[in-house]
């Protein structure tokens, strides 16, 4: 299997360098020589180049030292750490969404894709050190406490400018920025992002925990991927490979990068890591998989380094080991995830009681309820800290106030005012944006309730809303989440067919302003074949 695994992932990686390479300037003649934002440099619809990224220059790197492109493409790889130097120098830097944005993931991506490239030898630390001392300021100065995954990549640059120039990072600050960091990671083994574990964000986040102990030796770096690998597994035995939109900020993809490095540790961490991989990238040949959907922006920004290094370690798969438990509540994450005869069930409850089930051939997905009132979207899929719920067996209970959204376009106007404050306020302003558009307060406008119950091949639903306006009507939720997540959103089969295999029943009662809605899942004669 794992040398079908390496050689499945090597082919694909052949046919997607290309596409990356386009997103890059290779005229040596051009002041754009190694910017990978072909939207900036080539197509010339924006008036600033996103430098996060840059990133796609390691990427470029780490194909050519697994022999994937030829050497003479490490020249890019160099052009691209000299155009980050030159913008990280500038006024406002570091831009990722508009400019002199002061954003700290373009700081910390780009800044450690940068620094680990000096440390292999594509550019010499003269080449950059400018920006390194831009960097080493913020990076030692801000922390990232709501995303962890950002956090965790800012402390890896900041150990690894350590690494290759020491002078420029007090070891005080980096091991008050570790001790900080680490503290991000709960007891059941994720990092918190935005309130709650996301999969794709938390194999970012042991991407960059591998990089901090190749940066400074320290195992407690691999402790804390060692507790994040375990937290993934159970997911990774879903028919779904993984959780989707039951992730906090509704990721699909798992980078292998991190995981494939438990492999040649041997023990029960590598039979974990194997089966994870296995199940995760097993199927990239089919046409659903996650890798299909992913923008040409997120192979540059991170995703595609984090393959191109995998394949390597590859060569060796031990026997993957799957999760031995038919029953997972984690009572912090609340996910309930349990098989009951052939059907399997997965459930958040701190996402208003969204849930997936499986039967054979059978699939079901329940994103709850979304209701326009008022001029506003009140939605129940929401990852959040206002739902209470209880847990049986075979049963749940959740239920909280459904948080009020209302959609946020782009004009010229927009653009226009957000250049201008960001000019004068800079990062200051970065709060207020994700207020707006990542974080809803509970209003209480709105009050939802749903119970499960379940057994094999049949589940029921009970919702209820209360305070509803008189002409206020609950519509089933599309899979989409109204939640801003830039790398999040991408097509996948559930947005065209949530559901197949399964007959539903559903009766909707109406008094005042509550609504109870009864629906009840039975899966299809014959859909279990």
């Amino acid at each position: 299997m794992s040398l079908r695994l390496q050689q499945s992932l090597e082919a694909y990686a052949r046919r997607l360098l290309p596409r990356m390479l386009t997103q890059v300037c290779r005229d040596p003649g051009s002041a754009c020589y190694g910017c990978f934002d072909r939207n900036w440099w080539h197509y010339k619809i924006r008036d600033f180049p996103s430098v996060i990224l840059q990133q796609g220059g390691y990427a470029i790197w780490s194909a050519a030292d697994a022999g994937l492109l030829p050497a003479q493409t490490r020249q890019i790889a160099a052009g691209a750490c000299r155009f980050w130097n030159a913008r990280a120098v500038r006024w406002g830097a570091f831009e990722e969404y508009y400019p002199w944005e002061q954003g700290y993931p373009p700081l910390a991506f780009s800044t450690l894709a940068i620094a680990k490239l000096v440390a292999a030898g594509a550019v010499g630390l003269s080449d950059v050190r400018p920006g390194m001392q831009v960097a080493a300021r913020q990076l030692t100065t801000r922390f990232e406490g709501q995303a962890a995954n950002q956090q965790v990549a800012g402390l890896a640059a900041t150990a690894w400018v350590a690494k290759v120039a020491p002078d420029l990072i007090a070891m005080a600050d980096l091991k008050r920025m570790q001790a900080q960091t680490l503290k991000l990671q709960t007891e059941e083994g994720w990092f918190v992002e935005y309130g709650g574990p996301d999969l794709g964000y938390l194999a970012v986040t042991m991407d960059c925990l591998w990089d901090l102990y190749d940066a400074t030796g320290d195992d407690a770096f691999i402790a804390a991927a060692a507790r994040a690998l375990r937290f993934i597994h159970p997911f990774t035995a879903l028919p779904s490979a993984g959780a989707g939109m039951h992730n906090a900020r509704n990721t699909d993809y798992i980078v292998p990068y991190g995981i494939s490095r438990f492999l040649k540790r041997g023990g029960e961490e590598a039979a974990m890591a194997a089966y994870i991989l296995e199940r995760s990238w097993g199927s990239l040949e089919t046409p659903h998989h996650f890798a299909h959907a992913i923008d040409d922006r997120y192979w540059c920004h991170y995703i595609g380094h984090s393959l191109l290094r995998a394949i390597p370690l590859l060569d060796e798969l031990p026997k993957g080991q799957a999760p031995d438990s038919n029953y997972v509540h984690m009572q912090k994450s609340a996910h309930v995830i349990t098989t009951m005869g052939q059907t399997q069930i997965a459930i958040s409850l701190r996402k208003g009681g969204i849930f997936h089930a499986w039967c054979e051939n059978a699939r079901l997905a329940d994103f709850g309820w979304r209701v326009r009132q008022g001029g506003r979207d009140y939605v129940t899929h929401w990852w959040g800290d206002g739902w209470t719920s209880e847990v049986t067996s075979n049963g749940a209970t959740v239920t909280g106030n459904a948080p009020s959204h209302r959609e946020t376009l782009a004009s010229p106007w927009t653009h226009m005012a957000l250049r201008g404050i960001s000019l004068i306020a800079g990062r200051r302003i970065i709060a207020l944006l994700k207020g707006r558009m990542i974080f809803k307060r509970d209003d209480g406008g709105i009050k939802f309730s749903r119970t499960l119950k379940w057994s094999d091949g049949i589940i029921e639903v009970m919702d209820t809303f209360e305070g509803l306006a008189a002409d206020s009507v609950p519509v089933r939720a599309p899979r989409s989440s109204v939640r801003h997540v830039a790398s999040a959103d991408s097509y996948h089969a559930e947005d065209l067919m949530p559901t197949s295999g399964w007959q539903i029943s559903e009766n909707f009662a109406r008094s005042g302003g509550t609504c109870t809605i009864s629906t009840v899942y039975t899966v299809e004669l014959g859909a279990t074949l």
